[in-house]
């Protein structure tokens, strides 16, 4: 795999670049105007990627002067990327924004990741599948993906898991705390499972009539995503750093 990314909260240390990974700083924010909103980074801080959200963004206005201010950070930080952690279908000026930076980046050199729903406004960047799955497999999904956008520019953008469904499971389930699921585990002592499609671990119980299905990650099926990633020879995953930072070891460590 070319690149492995860490998602990396404003101010936080890790240990990641030890194990070749690079951070995605989650700093940034496309705000009313639109403009570059921006949380306090050290000042001498360097390298790595531009992590940037547009949480509460309406889509109004013309984002030539985000665009300006979202490059101009880019060569001040020397970063080498930017992530566009975009939720949702594309509103307004979004889809412009992303077709700009798109141009600019790769006149750069630079990387830029986007969700799959961009895609049509970027077509050199690299497209991030999450890995979060219901139904079908993982291997089956990244697999569509390298067919439509090819496995130089499909990304894995991992997530770490812990949800609890009402079976039939539809959709996404109910999301619980690490402390719940090791609550759980102890009190209900579960028969759990790896789900080599899904790349996750599970587990079902009753609560009065009712079936449930837990569905949650650990190192190990961290890995499994990890593995079927590389197997199809996608380039690059971008990982959680709260969720992984304890375990980088197990997950990349030599034995892992």
């Amino acid at each position: 795999m070319k690149e492995l990314l860490l998602a990396l909260p404003a101010g936080r240390e890790t240990r990641a670049r030890s194990f070749g990974l690079a951070p995605a700083h989650m700093a940034y924010r496309v705000g009313a105007g639109p403009k570059l909103l921006g949380i306090q980074l050290p000042q001498g801080l360097r390298g790595g990627l531009m992590q940037v959200d547009c949480a509460g963004f309406d889509g109004e206005g013309d984002p030539v002067g985000c665009c300006r201010q979202i490059l101009g950070e880019c060569r001040r930080r020397s970063f080498r990327g930017i992530v566009c952690d975009f939720e949702g279908m594309p509103v307004g000026c979004l889809g412009k924004l992303v077709e700009i930076l798109d141009r600019n980046c790769v006149a750069q050199g630079w990387a830029l990741y986007v969700p799959e729903c961009y895609a049509p406004h970027a077509p050199q960047a690299r497209v991030l599948i999450p890995s979060a799955l219901t139904h079908g497999t993982l291997e089956r999904r990244l697999r569509e993906a390298v067919g439509r956008y090819g496995a130089e520019r499909t990304a894995l953008a991992v997530e770490w898991v812990r949800e609890d469904f009402l079976l039939p499971a539809r959709g996404r389930g109910e999301p619980i705390s690490r402390e719940t699921l090791e609550e759980m585990l102890r009190r209900l002592e579960p028969a759990v499972f790896l789900d080599k499609g899904l790349c996750a671990h599970y587990f079902t119980y009753m609560k009065g009539p009712q079936a449930h299905f837990v569905l949650f990650d650990t190192p190990r099926s961290i890995r499994e995503k990890l593995n079927t990633a590389k197997r199809l020879e996608i380039a690059a995953a971008l990982l959680p750093q709260p969720e992984v930072e304890d375990h980088l070891d197990e997950i990349f460590g030599a034995d892992a």
